[in-house]
């Protein structure tokens, strides 16, 4: 073999794996689903679930991402739902009423049975209401898949949508585990427990019934660690991942983890474990993660002072993203650096607390993921514009849905017939 045309070609491989995009910002690290997220945006359906603390619980950032890709790709849903108000959440596309349901959060109690997302809604007494409704004014129909745990003796959930649509919402199997059901409505829609206290909710998703367009969820949650995953049941996160079949999933932690502490080791070893339990079960998913952005314990001197361990946070974010093969986002490099929270702030772009972003601070950063991800497609399509990408068309038809078996770790295929009520 000739070697010196062994080497060119050894060059070239590598440098086809290991990218960067035009703005320099993020990184491909050889993510093996770049071609098929490309293409997935190039036929205009694409679902961005990214998964993360406050900056993705307040969903500015993220609707800011929402709505610059659905302006290039059309609206494909209004995303994922927590399932009720939870205080001090935000969701930019949702609003709630209820009378009679109780929220937990998985941040303030773990002794629970949570899937994706660690938040649940349950009923307190026979008859209780829970109203989901759209916060920016009317939308188109909706498919939603909705998260349920019932127990053998649980009855049933009775709604009705905003054009008087009556519909049964009630699990296959009603043995405690979490699974997944469906019904096109219109928003808003109300359902009330029948009979079905002893139950759970734990999220509904909402899409386009065509399977086309963009849409971005947002699944976080306050003061939350990467590490709190280990309080969600892992057969039951799982199960619903590989159920929703994201383009692209985004983990945007290390704030908090920076502020109490946790050393950049640990944060290595949670990191690669959460990415390797993503890729298992939903191995057609781009895996990216977000670096933390700069943060201040104080905002005395010329810089602040930033918490001890953030530096060895993002040093080994970017270190498994390298080592794991996922895209990369150096979101302090979009901010311009170490040492640039102050002007940040002093432009009005982050909020006084040296930690949070202003609604223009966070609407700027989701301008700039977005349209890296709109950089990133053209540069892969460009380059290798003859791929085969798997079909990015949705299989799932009006009536079934394939369930979630969190006792088969997501390998289960089973289906679920709703009931519906015309």
């Amino acid at each position: 073999m000739n070697l010196t045309k062994f080497s060119f070609k050894l060059t070239l491989l590598i440098m086809a794996c290991v990218s960067v995009s035009a703005h320099a910002n993020l990184a491909n690290f050889g993510e093996s689903n770049t071609n098929a997220l490309a293409q997935a945006m190039a036929n205009h359906s694409v679902h961005i679930v990214q998964l993360g603390d406050s900056h993705t619980a307040g969903d500015t950032m993220t609707d800011a991402l929402r709505n610059r890709l659905q302006g290039v790709m059309g609206d494909g849903g209004m995303g994922w739902a927590m399932p009720m108000y939870f205080s001090g959440q935000r969701m930019t596309r949702f609003s709630y009423d209820n009378v009679d349901f109780s929220p937990i959060s998985s941040r303030t109690n773990q002794s629970e049975y949570y899937t994706l997302g660690g938040l649940i809604a349950r009923p307190k007494v026979n008859g209780a209401s829970l109203t989901l409704k759209p916060k920016k004014g009317a939308e188109p129909a909706q498919r939603i898949w909705v998260s349920i745990r019932q127990q053998p003796t649980d009855g049933r959930f009775t709604g009705v949508d905003a054009y008087g649509k009556r519909f049964v919402l009630e699990t296959a199997r009603k043995d405690g585990t979490w699974q997944m059901v469906s019904v096109d409505v219109n928003l808003p829609f109300t359902i009330y427990n029948d009979n079905a206290t002893g139950s759970a909710i734990g999220g509904w998703w909402a899409f386009n019934p065509s399977g086309r367009g963009a849409v971005v969820s947002a699944l976080g949650i306050n003061g939350s660690e990467l590490s709190h995953w280990n309080r969600w049941n892992t057969q039951a996160w799982q199960s619903e991942l590989a159920t929703i079949r994201p383009t692209l999933i985004v983990l945007a932690y290390g704030t908090n983890e920076a502020y109490n502490g946790v050393s950049g080791e640990s944060v290595r070893t949670t990191l690669t474990e959460k990415i390797r339990q993503i890729r298992a079960v939903s191995p057609r998913s781009a895996v990216m993660v977000l670096g933390s952005p700069e943060a201040l314990k104080s905002t005395g001197g010329s810089c602040g002072t930033r918490p001890a361990t953030l530096t060895d946070v993002q040093t080994a974010q970017r270190q498994v993203a390298q080592a794991e093969r996922t895209l990369y986002w150096d979101w302090q490099g979009v901010m311009g650096g170490s040492c640039t929270m102050k002007s940040w702030i002093n432009r009005g772009l982050a909020s006084k607390d040296g930690v949070h972003f202003s609604q223009s601070g966070y609407t700027r950063l989701g301008n700039e993921l977005a349209n890296e991800l709109l950089a990133l497609q053209t540069q892969a399509l460009t380059q290798y514009p003859n791929a085969t990408h798997p079909n990015t068309t949705p299989t799932y038809t009006p009536n079934d849905v394939p369930s979630i078996n969190s006792g088969q770790g997501g390998q289960g295929r089973g289906f679920i017939r709703i009931e519906r009520v015309n």
